[in-house]
């Protein structure tokens, strides 16, 4: 029950108890005085009530405030202590971003390195080696190639949170025209059909949202469905200040299970089984869409295909 409700029925209940006993009490007592007696006996008692209740009251609003008082204490502690944690994970996040960076750099020059220098002997021993020898070798090249792709995703990501970038109004339809030119190749060696709706402008980063839907469009296209001719539809909507662009495709689809976790880092999913990729696409694309308040999710029916909806604010001339 609510303070002030507790506080209104003490009151209430109090005050009516009090009057009815009183009355009684008095007319009872005092039935050989006159009318005007007992009229002044009642009004004392009327005070006495007022007197009575008030320090009730004041009694019950100071017990009320210390109670607030404390709560209000346990809270700016339980804050104080947030805020500790919030610092110490920022830092945390930070030291780990730099970690990554470093070590990326580090192992970026052995690992090219040594691709070359494998790529150059297959090349000189191709026709002096057994098959199964150029075969193992090629798979060994091809690894190679799968780590100068994740420790290039891995900068990328750490940099997301370091190179905080000032937030402007960005054309959506300049975006897509420019993925549509990265993805060009693909999308006509593949006959794929592309559908874009007219679309908004939203607040974000020109170049980070280039490569959020260049990861969508380029993720369709790595899982489309074999035994039917992809389609990619781009449509949107604008409702309280926020736009929805989703990216629908026709594809293969995602278990209903791995729909979250589709976006978790060097989670890589093709018919529900890890596979290829560097797996930190869709985490990039998440933290983008994060970095400008916004937020990505996906919908999808499994062999049927897929929606990915990116949320972000709406851009205006005021902004």
């Amino acid at each position: 029950m609510k303070a002030s409700l507790k506080i209104t029925l003490i009151y209430v209940l109090g005050g009516i108890t009090w009057i009815i006993w009183s009355n009684k009490v008095a007319d009872y007592i005092f039935s050989d005085y006159g009318k005007d007696s007992i009229d002044y006996i009642k009004s004392v008692d009327g005070v006495v009530y007022v007197i009575l209740t008030g320090i009730l009251l004041y009694i019950l609003i100071q017990r009320q405030y210390k109670h607030l008082g404390d709560k209000v204490k346990e809270l700016e502690k339980v804050n104080r202590k947030l805020e500790e944690e919030r610092l110490k994970s920022e830092h945390a996040i930070k030291q780990l971003d730099h970690f990554i960076i470093v070590a990326s750099y580090d192992l970026s020059d052995p690992v090219r390195q040594s691709h070359g220098f494998l790529e150059l002997f297959i090349r000189k021993n191709k026709g002096k080696l057994p098959q199964n020898s150029i075969d193992f070798l090629q798979l060994t090249l091809d690894n190679f190639l799968k780590i100068k792709e994740v420790i290039s995703d891995l900068v990328t990501f750490s940099q997301l949170s370091q190179n905080k970038r000032k937030p402007e109004i960005v054309s959506l339809d300049e975006v897509f025209v420019k993925v549509i030119n990265l993805n060009s190749k693909k999308l006509k060696d593949g006959n794929i059909e592309l559908k874009i709706e007219p679309l908004p402008n939203v607040i974000g980063d020109y170049k980070q949202l280039i490569q959020l839907f260049d990861q969508l469009i380029a993720n369709a296209i790595k899982f489309k469905d074999v035994s039917r001719p992809l389609s990619i539809e781009i449509a949107s909507s604008v409702s309280d200040d926020f736009c929805t662009v989703e990216v629908r495709d026709n594809g293969r689809g995602i278990l209903e299970e791995n729909l979250e976790s589709v976006f978790y880092i060097l989670k890589r999913y093709d018919y529900g089984f890890i596979k290829r990729g560097s797996g930190m696409g869709l985490a990039i694309c998440k933290r983008i869409a994060e970095s400008f308040g916004g937020e990505i999710w996906a919908k999808s029916t499994f062999g049927k295909g897929s929606v990915f909806c990116v949320k972000l604010k709406s851009g205006s001339d005021s902004f």
